[in-house]
Formats: C-alpha cells, sequence, structure tokens
C-alpha cells in the first residue's frame, strides 16, 4: 500500500514540476520569438491589401483609407519617401500636406535595408529605441518607386511581461502542487479497487462463472494482471463452451442413431416376417398346390431382394458419413445419362401406365461422379414412378443456370403436405399421409440423394405442383 502511494505521489509531483518548470523556461526563453513570429502574417496580410488600395486611391483617399485602418487595428502606417520623409501618417491630428522627419532608429532600420526594400523584399522585425524607451514590431515594404510604407505597433517590454507571467506561473504552480499532492494520495488509494475487483472475478471464475471481466485501464502490473485473468477467463469459457456443445453433438449423433437403428429394425422386421412365415408355411406343406407354393416362394425371394437393397443402401450411406467414400469427379454429358435412364425404364413393365416426357438439351457437361449421379436419377425416377397417379405423367427438365446444371423429376399427383416437406431427404423418414413408401423402396432413396449432392458439393430439394411433385437437383457445370 505505502509503496504504491508514494509511486503515484512522486510521479504525480515530479510530472507537475517538469512542467511548470518547462513553461517558465520556454517563457523566457522562446515567448518573444514566437510572439514576434506568430503577428508576421497579419503584419505581411496588412500590407497586401493597403499595397492595392494604394494602387487605385489618391494620397487623399489613401490618407483616409490608413486612419480608419489605424482606428481599427491600433497600428500606425507611415508612407515614407526616399529621404525618410513621412509623407502620410495614420496619425489622427496629421493633414495632407504636412512633412515631418522619421524617428532615428526607424530611419535606420530603412536605411539599412533600403537597396533591399527597393527589389520588393519585405522586412519584419521587433525594434527598440537608443534609449529603449520606444520598443515597435515594425514592418517596411515598397510602396512604389522611392515609397515606403512602415507599419509599425508599439508594445511594451515583453521581457516585462514575461517577467510577470513567470511570477504567475510559480503562484499558480505552488497551488497546482499542493492539488496534485493530494489527487495523488487519492488515486493512490484507488488502486487497490481494481485488486479486489480482480480477486471477485477469480472467485466467480472458480465456480465456472466467466460472465464478468477486468474493466480497468491501468497499464502496470495490476492492469496486466487483470488482462491476463481476462484472458484466462475467455479461454476457459471457450474450451468449456467447446465441450458443452461437443457433448450436445455427441448426445444429438447418439439420439440420431438410436432413432436410425430403430428404423432400420422396423424396416428390417417386416420383410424378415414376411419371409419367415412363407419359409414356415412351406416348411409344414401347408402350400396346397405347386402354383401356391411357387407363390410362396416368389414372395420369400422378393422379400429377400428387398433385404438386400436395404442392406446395400445403408452400407453406402455409412460409407458416405464415414469420410472414406470416394467420389470419382470427371467431365460427362448428363444429358445422355438421363436419355438412357428414361429409355430403360419405359421398357419395362409397370403396373400404371407411364407417359416419360422430356426437356432436355443434346448436351450438358457437367462434373461428377457418372456412376453416382446416375443412381441419383435413378433414385428420384424410381420414387416418380412408385407415387404418380393414374394420369402416369413423368416430366424430366434438364438445363443449365450460368454455372449450374438443374435437373427436375416431376410426377402427377397429390401435393406433399407442406410439414413434411423439410424432411423427406432423411434417412427412412415415410410421410404416411401424403407418400407413403411401399415394400418396394428401401426407405433410403432420398437420403442417399443428398448424400451424393454433398459429397458433390450440389443441392437438391423437392416443391409442390399444382397438380403433382417436383424433385430436382443441381450440379456444377464442367469447366475444363
Amino acid at each position: 500500500m505505502k509503496s504504491i502511494t508514494m509511486k503515484w505521489m512522486l510521479a504525480i509531483l515530479l510530472l507537475l514540476t517538469l512542467l511548470i518548470g518547462s513553461m517558465i523556461l520556454v517563457n523566457s526563453v522562446f515567448l518573444e520569438k514566437y510572439y514576434i513570429f506568430k503577428t508576421k502574417a497579419t503584419f505581411v496580410n496588412e500590407y497586401e491589401v493597403l499595397l492595392e488600395q494604394y494602387k487605385e486611391s489618391t494620397d487623399n483617399e489613401f490618407l483616409s483609407i490608413l486612419k480608419k485602418q489605424n482606428s481599427n487595428t491600433g497600428y500606425k502606417y507611415l508612407v515614407v519617401n526616399e529621404k525618410y520623409d513621412v509623407i502620410l501618417s495614420s496619425a489622427p491630428e496629421f493633414q495632407i500636406d504636412d512633412r515631418f522627419e522619421l524617428t532615428r532608429f526607424l530611419k535606420k532600420f530603412l536605411s539599412k535595408h533600403q537597396n533591399e526594400l527597393s527589389e520588393d523584399k519585405i522586412f519584419y522585425q521587433a525594434l527598440k529605441s537608443d534609449d529603449n524607451s520606444q520598443y515597435d514590431i515594425v514592418l517596411a515594404a515598397k510602396l512604389k518607386r522611392d515609397y515606403f510604407l512602415l507599419i509599425t505597433k508599439p508594445v511594451q517590454q515583453i521581457s516585462d511581461n514575461v517577467a510577470i507571467a513567470n511570477d504567475f506561473i510559480i503562484m499558480i504552480g505552488i497551488g497546482v502542487l499542493i492539488i496534485g499532492a493530494l489527487i495523488a494520495y487519492y488515486m493512490s488509494r484507488r488502486i487497490v479497487r481494481p485488486l479486489l475487483e480482480i480477486t471477485k472475478i477469480t472467485s466467480k471464475i472458480a465456480h465456472l462463472d466467466f460472465s464478468k471481466r477486468y474493466k480497468g485501464t491501468l497499464k502496470d502490473e495490476v492492469g496486466i494482471l487483470g488482462q491476463s485473468i481476462n484472458k484466462i477467463s475467455e479461454k476457459l469459457h471457450s474450451t468449456i463452451s467447446d465441450l458443452n456443445q461437443a457433448n450436445t453433438d455427441l448426445q444429438a449423433e447418439l439420439q440420431l442413431q438410436k432413432r436410425f437403428l430403430a428404423s432400420v429394425s422396423h424396416e428390417f422386421k417386416s420383410p424378415v416376417g414376411l419371409i419367415r412365415g412363407y419359409a414356415e408355411s412351406l416348411q409344414l406343406g401347408m402350400a396346397q398346390n405347386k402354383e401356391e407354393a411357387e407363390e410362396f416362394t416368389a414372395i420369400i425371394l422378393q422379400e429377400t431382394d428387398h433385404l438386400s437393397r436395404l442392406i446395400s443402401d445403408i452400407i453406402l450411406l455409412m460409407h458416405m458419413d464415414s469420410g472414406t467414400f470416394h467420389i470419382d469427379k470427371k467431365k460427362f454429358n448428363l444429358a445422355v445419362s438421363i436419355q438412357d435412364i428414361i429409355n430403360k425404364h419405359a421398357q419395362m413393365p409397370t403396373e400404371k401406365p407411364l407417359q416419360f416426357r422430356t426437356e432436355i438439351p443434346s448436351i450438358l457437361p457437367v462434373c461428377g461422379d457418372e456412376g453416382r449421379i446416375i443412381q441419383v436419377l435413378e433414385n428420384l425416377i424410381s420414387n416418380g414412378i412408385r407415387h404418380v397417379d393414374s394420369r402416369g405423367i413423368l416430366l424430366i427438365t434438364a438445363k443449365q443456370l450460368n454455372d449450374q446444371v438443374k435437373v427436375e423429376v416431376y410426377n402427377s399427383g397429390n401435393p406433399i403436405p407442406e410439414k413434411h416437406l423439410p424432411h423427406l431427404f432423411n434417412a427412412f423418414y415415410s410421410a404416411h399421409d401424403s407418400r407413403s413408401r411401399n415394400k418396394t423402396g428401401s426407405g433410403l432413396g432420398l437420403s442417399i440423394v443428398n448424400s451424393i449432392m454433398q459429397k458433390h458439393g450440389g443441392e437438391c430439394g423437392v416443391l409442390n405442383k399444382e397438380d403433382g411433385v417436383v424433385f430436382w437437383f443441381s450440379l456444377p457445370v464442367s469447366k475444363d
């Protein structure tokens, strides 16, 4: 406590002492020169204005101008000829025909610089009379050939003013030093407050409360300590937040895995039950004839194929999620792939009459894994075939939009309720009230489409039309 108090008091007192001493020193050495320097611009500007007015005025008019300027500025204006006689003066009693000789020290000043003045040079200087009874700041410049303008400003002895100013500064300085000592003592006491604040912050950190921060602005050891505490608090808070987020993500992942396993179990339950039931019927000889036995066998094979597709889709999704899934991107013509898939499905027997329609250009250059893009098209077209209504319209359109190729698969039918649209690309999601999965699908087709598009840096989605549904995806255009 004492060391901090003394440090503050000594620092402030030393600073104030140096400040007061510097003011006295500067006052004594530079005030006169600074005063002369600062007033020069005013005198020069006054000369330039008068010079312009002199060119456009008679002597009587110019004399009036000088007297008016004298009353406005307090400066004394003299027009002197080459013999150093004053021919015009701003003195109120001066008349146009008056003449009088210039004072000795001004005459000496003009005589010394007459040649330079004749060459349009301007001289500005502080002059003292020989007996030090008069002290003027003087500007001398040529008015016309052999005529000079003198602008003078009588001032008191600047040294006397400096002495008075220094005495005043000393008196004020003593008061400032006393007040500074009191302020230093008060400020030193206040240094304890940041230490108490830091103690409270560290106590809250110990209880995992990172809401408080040190807000002090001190730059000494206390300030450095406070900033270090802030950094420690922020780092701990960030680390614990990351751990909490990681734990939340892990819990969400576990929940997702549980739901996935539950969905997988549900999907496996139906085909396994059917296979077991018909296999037991065959084992017990419940088939009444050969045709019925063949029917039982066909159902078993159909459900076995369903299970096989389901297992393959699950393995594919697992590979995609694990990061080991490889995408072999290359340039290919997507239009050819779309037409090949449409031709294949158009020749396959179906329960419903289908009308395949296309609106695609002959060339759609894209960059991607052709096999996986074909798988996406197969899934979307198969999905459309499963849910097309009695009209049987399937419209496949494709077009290039800037640097993307967009493919849309439309099937006529009932729209999907809006609440289901954001979830259709989730694994095993089924909108039972609108587009229920049937036994020919694994429930993972749209999820696989979404994963493949993510791997390609593309997008996919679904939207309702008035008389049907459109599933779409987009891929980057191939760039050589």
